[in-house]
């Protein structure tokens, strides 16, 4: 048996895989209109525990907003259903894989980084599905946190091989487990996939923005988005004024 085949077995075999909250998946189905915006409210409202989560980061510093947001439709007005849907997403993913060790702190930190920078890409690429991006970038690389759950001494484990296998099981789209399997290559084949493409600069800003050794994005992923390297400097500036919300999401 080849070493990929013996690892893919062992995740489909694992009886206590996390699965991603079925709210996740509405709130990213949701279109930005008013019905949407009305179902959102909704799904956040359902839960108490993610209502109490999205209203304190709706009321974080980041907002600069004064006056106290105490609905999650005020909230909505506010902040917009944009950021909402991303908000709520984050608090949904990370609640469900567990945020648990200082390692794991700062991975979903990255995490909500690289999310955030993929949605801004996404806007200036004009890539369609900014919410997509926002969870392929929020995603890319829950294989490292199930090789640390379940396979903690397997060195030679692909984290991005093991994030694609598991996105399957979730059944998520495509171009997602897409983004999340080759987020780190630059073969031609996976840079002509925008959110492939997207997700990759946005890994890399990320650490930019939050990390002394971060380095600079690879020339072929900014000509495969059409951007310029400013375009990615103004990006990773946008992510440091956001550090702030970033801390709030893993309080």
């Amino acid at each position: 048996m080849s070493a990929v085949l013996h690892y893919k077995r062992k995740i489909y075999t694992i009886r206590d895989l996390p699965t991603l909250p079925v709210a996740a998946q509405k709130v990213m189905k949701l279109a930005d209109d008013d019905a949407g915006a009305e179902k959102l409210a909704a799904i956040i409202s359902s839960d108490p525990a993610l209502s109490a989560r999205v209203l304190s980061l709706a009321n974080s510093a980041y907002y600069g907003h004064r006056a106290k947001i105490a609905t999650i439709r005020q909230a909505m007005v506010v902040i917009g259903m944009k950021m909402l849907k991303q908000l709520s997403l984050s608090v949904l993913v990370c609640g469900t894989i567990g945020r648990g060790g200082k390692d794991r702190a700062q991975l979903w930190k990255h995490s909500f980084a690289t999310a955030t920078a993929s949605a801004l890409i996404a806007k200036r690429a004009h890539i369609k599905d900014e919410d997509v991006c926002f969870m392929a970038g929020l995603l890319h690389d829950v294989g490292k946190m199930i090789i640390e759950m379940y396979f903690p001494t397997e060195a030679d484990m692909d984290h991005m091989e093991i994030g694609a296998w598991v996105a399957e099981q979730w059944q998520l789209p495509p171009a997602l487990v897409s983004a999340i399997a080759y987020h780190h290559s630059l073969d031609l084949e996976h840079l002509s996939q925008p959110i492939v493409a997207c997700v990759h600069a946005a890994d890399a800003c990320a650490k930019v923005a939050l990390s002394p050794e971060g380095s600079e994005v690879a020339p072929e992923v900014l000509r495969a988005l059409r951007l310029s390297q400013d375009d990615f400097f103004d990006t990773a500036a946008e992510l440091r004024r956001r550090r702030t919300q970033f801390d709030n999401l893993l309080m």
